[in-house]
């Protein structure tokens, strides 16, 4: 655009002396008359001069004139006309070697050619002015009645920053309105203000309107530097008092185009309108109305669109330093089956110097480095409203929404990094699977020499969700290339199963594989305990210092004093595994498990009941001791082994293994299904309690079972709470009492309850009672 206006004000200086060319043709009427013959009159080395107010504005010179009588017409030889202007600033020349004057019409013909030199007038202290501009044309005419001068011959001009031509112009003194009519061109030289490179400008045809400090190149009207152009149906510039481009209008379907670095770009809009600085160079530039842009490479095509943009363009080097767009911004890339999308009401785009791109001016080797045309990188992009982003690369779909988005780029103009502020949502799905949706205060993602995110960091209230899981922190991180989520502050997850709590957690999303540490606690509702953990009818929690496992196998280990409670069952181990699918759960490593005992129906339960129910009675617990405790809680049933201890105040058992058999619990009033009662054994029954209880423990290998003064040994050794029994079984069962009273049999049932013993031997089945002491 400054390119254009340099050379138009060329234009605009010719038509103010077409003007006083036709100042000077008046005076013609006033020629002194001398009559040989058909010459009316003859002089040589004629002069005049146009003063007003002691001052002169033009001086016409010619070295013969001779006018004729019957013919109503002069000629004027060797004619210089010299303007000095109202202000006393010019010292131009127009000189040309015939002109016709025609009195009778006021026309005035210069057929010949016709050169005007351009110049300013000598500056104080005798300085002298600048290098004149040329304008050569010929076969003009010129009516002192309409005040219209006009030729249809070409026309040339030539000045210090480049040359020109056209075909045809017009002059009017009236409006002060000069116009080439057609194949308007012209050239700049390379300067530093052009980028190092030749402006090009090109027209239907050009008006210079000096009333209204404006000129206007029709079109189509094109404007080009090196492989960039600028074609509108209109192109207009208005000057200031000193007819130096202020601003530049392009109208009629202005499209602009080039290529930059092997890609080819365009920006079309309604209209394009640039300011200029006075030393030539542009401050902004302004595109209104349907903003269209694309950049196109081998790699893809990228897009934009917006109502307006605003470029803000670096100090005398015609590059531009920042970019404002509003309304409806829409900037969308696409290479190959990936594709980018950002949609926001205002955005504004960086611009840095391309590294290795600048070059020393030639003018000053001392000066800074000036930049090349098109030597520019993006430095940063930033929404100035919320805004949303789109991005689908393969198999995966990345939606995010944020209140302000910054995009910053490398030196070298790669995107490198993307910030989302003041609330962020993210949505994330992957073909195939389930979407992943979070929300943040911040977001930071990394992007990879590819152009695909490498991590994504999230903080301040982060909370994720897929499908049934949900998760919170107050930072999170998730990392492409291990598919690893990253939760730190506090990290809660969740689902519809379960809830854990711990310092820090760590899931790969693509084998499901979870890690958490620090203080881990873990709830499992009572609805879905039954898959793993199914000891009483309330929400099971486990701690530990560790927890890991898969969400996809839902085999979960917690390691590092582990601890489960559900209602009055208590599991304590080194470790705890649950394997959601088997409905299986193992403890190992100093096991130590307590659970309540199902309410019996012997004679203690119906004294108990006669008493004050002022007064509660405690249920009775077994705390059993292991190395390793295996349970299936679809089973109901729970297997010890490597040396076990159990203990209650039913007794206690020891044995090589043990399994205990849990039920659920009687909340009917029903009493449970039991064995007949032993002799003198009450039928009366309390209603059950809640949850898992025992029913029945089944001991094997080297047994031992000690009962108030009892201590019974055998293979196997059998309780069941119902009847509240024991049953010795299995190679020798020998029973001992505290007065080493010994009693063997094939199997020996002794009843806590009514202190009675049945045995079972070759003289068939005997009973013994002994009396009780209460307590």
């Amino acid at each position: 655009m400054a390119a254009l206006a340099a050379g138009l004000l060329v234009l605009i200086v010719a038509g103010v002396y077409l003007q006083r060319a036709y100042r000077v043709m008046r005076l013609r009427r006033a020629l002194p008359s001398t009559v040989p013959s058909e010459v009316q009159q003859q002089s040589d080395n004629f002069s005049y001069s146009d003063v007003e107010q002691g001052r002169t504005i033009f001086t016409v010179r010619a070295s013969h004139a001779t006018q004729f009588k019957d013919q109503n017409r002069a000629i004027l030889q060797d004619v210089w006309i010299t303007v000095y202007g109202r202000e006393g600033n010019r010292n131009d020349n127009i000189h040309t070697r015939q002109c016709n004057y025609e009195p009778a019409s006021g026309g005035i013909r210069c057929q010949g050619e016709v050169q005007i030199d351009m110049q300013g007038a000598p500056q104080s202290g005798g300085k002298p002015a600048g290098q004149p501009m040329q304008v050569k044309t010929s076969d003009l005419t010129f009516n002192r009645e309409t005040g219209e001068a006009a030729t249809a011959a070409p026309v040339e001009f030539r000045f210090p920053q480049g040359h020109g031509h056209g075909v045809g112009v017009s002059y009017s003194t009236r409006d002060s309105t000069v116009r080439v009519n057609q194949s308007v061109e012209f050239d700049l030289n390379a300067s530093d203000r052009a980028g190092g490179l030749p402006v090009n400008a090109a027209g239907t045809s050009l008006e210079i309107r000096r009333n209204e400090h404006s000129v206007v190149l029709a079109g189509p009207a094109t404007v080009r530097q090196g492989d960039r152009e600028l074609s509108a149906a209109k192109i207009s510039i208005a000057l200031d008092e000193n007819y130096r481009a202020q601003k530049a209008l392009a109208e009629g379907n202005p499209v602009i185009r080039g290529g930059d670095r092997g890609a080819k770009f365009s920006l079309a809009a309604n209209q394009f309108q640039a300011a200029l600085n006075q030393q030539g160079w542009i401050e902004s530039i302004v595109a209104e109305g349907s903003v269209a842009g694309a950049r196109q490479t081998s790699a893809g095509t990228d897009r934009l669109s917006a109502a307006r943009l605003e470029f803000t363009m670096l100090p005398e080097h015609n590059l531009v330093r920042e970019m404002n767009a509003s309304g409806g911004v829409t900037a969308e890339s696409k290479q190959g089956a990936d594709a980018r999308s950002l949609k926001t009401s205002a955005l504004r785009v960086v611009f840095a110097n391309a590294p290795g791109k600048a070059r020393a001016s030639q003018a000053s080797p001392s000066q800074a480095p000036i930049p090349a045309a098109g030597a520019q990188r993006v430095q940063s992009i930033e929404t100035l409203a919320p805004g949303t982003i789109e991005s689908r690369t393969g198999n995966e779909t990345i939606n995010v929404n944020a209140r302000k988005f910054v995009a910053q780029f490398d030196s070298n103009g790669r995107f490198e990094k993307l910030l989302g502020h003041l609330g962020v949502d993210l949505t994330r799905q992957v073909s195939g699977s389930v979407p992943q949706s979070s929300s943040a205060a911040e977001l930071v993602a990394t992007i990879g020499p590819d152009g695909q995110w490498n991590t994504l960091d999230e903080t301040g209230n982060v909370r994720f969700q897929q499908a049934d899981r949900h998760a919170t922190a107050a930072s999170a991180r998730m990392s492409r290339a291990t598919g690893m989520i990253t939760l730190e502050g506090s990290p809660v997850l969740s689902d519809s199963m379960s809830r854990t709590t711990a310092a820090s957690v760590a899931i790969n999303q693509q084998s499901g594989e979870l890690h958490a540490s620090g203080g881990v606690v873990s709830t499992y509702l009572a609805a879905a305990s039954n898959d793993a953990v199914n000891l009483g009818s309330v929400p099971a929690h486990i701690s530990a210092d560790s927890v890991s496992g898969s969400t996809t196998s839902g085999h979960i280990v917690y390691e590092g004093h582990a601890r489960l409670w559900q209602g009055e069952s208590v599991l304590e181990a080194a470790r705890i595994e649950l394997w959601r699918d088997e409905k299986k759960m193992q403890a190992t490593g100093h096991v130590v498990a307590i659970f309540p005992q199902a309410p019996g129906s012997g004679p203690s339960f119906a004294m108990a009941a006669t008493k004050s129910t002022s007064r509660p009675t405690s249920p009775t617990l077994w705390q059993i001791h292991a190395p390793v405790l295996t349970y299936w809680s679809d089973q109901g049933k729970a297997h010890l082994e490597g040396g076990v201890t159990a203990t209650s105040d039913q007794g206690s058992l020891e044995s090589r293994t043990l399994d205990v058999f849990l039920t659920p619990a009687n909340t009917s009033g029903t009493p449970p299904a039991r064995p007949s009662n032993p002799p003198g054994a009450s039928s009366a029954q309390p209603s059950g309690g809640g949850g898992q209880q025992l029913s029945r423990v089944l001991a094997q290998g080297d047994v031992v079972v000690r009962q108030a003064d009892r201590r019974g040994t055998g293979d196997q050794a059998e309780y069941t709470a119902a009847d509240q029994k024991f049953v010795l079984s299995g190679g020798q069962p020998t029973l001992t009492n505290a007065s080493n009273d010994t009693t063997t049999g094939r199997s020996l049932t002794f009843f806590v309850a009514s202190d009675t013993i049945l045995v079972d031997s070759q003289e068939g089945v005997r009973s013994i009672t002994k009396h009780r002491v209460e307590k």
